[in-house]
């Protein structure tokens, strides 16, 4: 990754505006896709919408009052007796019950376990942004958890790991790893690795693999688990296998230098999380497929994609002009992606990405299609690579929607079929 700093100017109200932006959810976090659970406010199984839109309120309150949870459960609570929400058990203990459905939602205690992970989360989403902001000065990040009684033995083995802010592992293991975790990740210069006798450690496929888990519910899964010195398997509690910063940061590359922003791209398309995200993509879609083949229930042909996104160019300001674009700045989405790796072949190369921003760039021919969709072609030492972008509805964003290598002849019949531009 290129050692440059995208100065984002980030103000402390960068964790606030990520919880006023969130959706509720009544939906176990465990039972959530990681694109879900990243965007959501998680009360599970609280269905009355009045009673989320308060919980969210004061969450939100919270966070811009430095609101302590004893106070942020009193609030809650005095809602939810207006409402008639709290009523005795059988032994004289407070339950929250709807009264809409009779429902019992469970002890007041729970109302911690939702603070303190959406809290969590959201202040975790904000400090990604502020470190990403600094890895020019401070590539290398660690792990750290508290270390005290309560700490998670998994947690307990990670800290003090060291990896560069772009290795593999932070997709994963950049915290919260579980309810109520508390562990946090430090930003270290080369001078602190020296002085303190650190070692940079890098994900490889002896310590970093793919596990198989079972729920409570007995349903397997495969997550992402770092195989530890003395051989034990550490993983995040189910539901956390995923990076909430990372899904929810990605600059806005139209609002920086478009040199600075295409060597950003550059850097995407050939980084370490690019790679890892398309070789998971690969694996998910060669097992759907063999589940299919064995007659089993399968997600083949779904999309199993994360909702993340990869720079993967930007257009010169001449050929934004010919496209009347408002935008610069091209992006690949990994559910284009996984229509790639079904489609394309030739794809699964590790290179077979790595010229995608040049021809973004700089191609030698542009088309016009329909749809505000545009063909660019360049050519590359592997031969002619076609990128298809598109600019998309009320958001202006474009992005890629294929990419291949094209023939002499298909690039004649182009030539026939659309209006050239360039």
């Amino acid at each position: 990754m290129a050692k440059t700093a995208f100065a984002l100017n980030l103000p402390p109200e960068k964790a606030i505006k990520w919880l006023e932006d969130q959706g509720v959810s009544i939906q176990n976090r465990r039972e959530m896709s990681p694109e879900d659970a990243a965007k959501v406010i998680t009360v599970a199984r609280i269905s009355n919408l009045d009673m989320m839109q308060n919980i969210k309120t004061a969450l939100v309150d919270s966070a811009k009052n430095g609101t302590p949870f004893a106070q942020f459960k009193k609030d809650i609570l005095s809602h939810m007796q207006a409402a008639g929400w709290v009523h005795k058990d059988e032994n004289g203990q407070p339950e929250i019950i709807d009264p809409d459905t009779g429902e019992v939602f469970g002890s007041p205690r729970r109302l911690e376990n939702i603070y303190r992970t959406n809290m969590q989360a959201a202040f975790s989403a904000s400090r990604y942004q502020s470190l990403m902001q600094n890895t020019h000065s401070r590539p290398y990040w660690q792990y750290s958890s508290v270390n005290d009684y309560r700490t998670r033995p998994a947690h307990a083995a990670m800290s003090g790991l060291v990896y560069r802010y772009d290795d593999p592992f932070w997709s994963t293991f950049y915290p919260p790893n579980g309810y109520r975790c508390r562990c946090t990740v430090t930003a270290l210069a080369d001078r602190d690795i020296q002085r303190r006798g650190l070692i940079v450690s890098e994900s490889t496929a002896e310590n970093l693999i793919d596990s198989e888990s079972t729920s409570k519910s007995g349903q397997t899964y495969i997550t992402k688990a770092y195989r530890a010195p003395d051989g034990t398997l550490v993983k995040t509690d189910k539901g956390f296998d995923y990076h909430v910063g990372k899904i929810n940061y990605r600059p806005n590359l139209d609002e920086y230098d478009r040199k600075l922003a295409q060597q950003f791209a550059k850097a995407d398309m050939t980084g370490a999380e690019f790679k890892t995200s398309l070789q998971r993509l690969q694996k998910e879609i060669k097992q759907a497929k063999k589940q299919q083949e064995n007659g089993e229930q399968s997600a083949a042909g779904k999309s199993t994609g994360h909702s993340m996104k990869f720079a993967a160019g930007m257009l010169s300001d001449e050929n934004q002009q010919l496209l009347q674009s408002s935008r610069a700045s091209v992006w690949l989405s990994d559910d284009t992606l996984i229509k790639q790796i079904k489609n394309v072949a030739g794809q699964d190369a590790d290179n077979f990405y790595q010229e995608l921003p040049e021809v973004i760039n700089m191609p030698d021919m542009i088309f016009k299609g329909k749809n505000n969709t545009f063909s660019l072609i360049r050519k590359t030492k592997a031969g002619h690579m076609l990128a298809i972008i598109r600019q998309m509805g009320k958001s202006k964003e474009i992005q890629v929607k294929s990419y291949q290598a094209i023939s002499d002849s298909e690039l004649v019949a182009l030539q026939k079929k659309w209006q050239q531009l360039k």
